[in-house]
């Protein structure tokens, strides 16, 4: 009885450790979206309504992270903060991302080089900054 009962412990055990984990979800779109913007991207090129405004924002850097956080290099508040977290929102057929301080950037083009950002932006009344007001586009080049 021993032997039976021995036996089918072994035998329990081979079962046991002979199973696979369970495979892995797959990547929702939105996991997969914020992976492929998960790095540091340098700006190319800047413009406000049509206008080269790239030499506004020399040197911009910007890093996003799988866990939604995101730091700028050489930031120009308040257009580009110098951190902060984000949520990722679908909008239509492109995704948005949602800054923490209520700034949204709309993702117009995204890929494992290239992300293009367009975002509108209008100053306080009253405020040095009123001649920062219009749409921003923003292409960036993976670091």
């Amino acid at each position: 009885m021993k032997k039976i009962q021995v036996s089918y412990l072994l035998f329990m055990l081979i079962v046991l450790c002979s199973c696979g984990g369970d495979d892995p979800k797959p990547l929702t779109e939105e996991e997969k979206q914020i992976k492929m913007l998960a790095k540091t991207w340098k700006l190319n090129t800047a413009s406000v309504d049509g206008l080269d405004v790239k030499d506004w924002f020399d040197g911009l850097q910007v890093s996003f992270t799988e866990r939604k956080s995101f730091t700028a290099a050489n930031a120009v508040p308040p257009i580009w903060i110098a951190s902060g977290t984000f949520e990722l929102e679908k909008y239509g057929s492109n995704y948005v991302i949602k800054r923490s301080d209520g700034v949204d950037l709309m993702i117009t083009t995204l890929s494992d080089t290239d992300v293009s950002i367009i975002m509108s932006y209008v100053a306080a009344n009253n405020t040095r900054n009123t001649g920062i007001t219009g749409s921003y586009t923003f292409i960036f080049s993976a670091d």
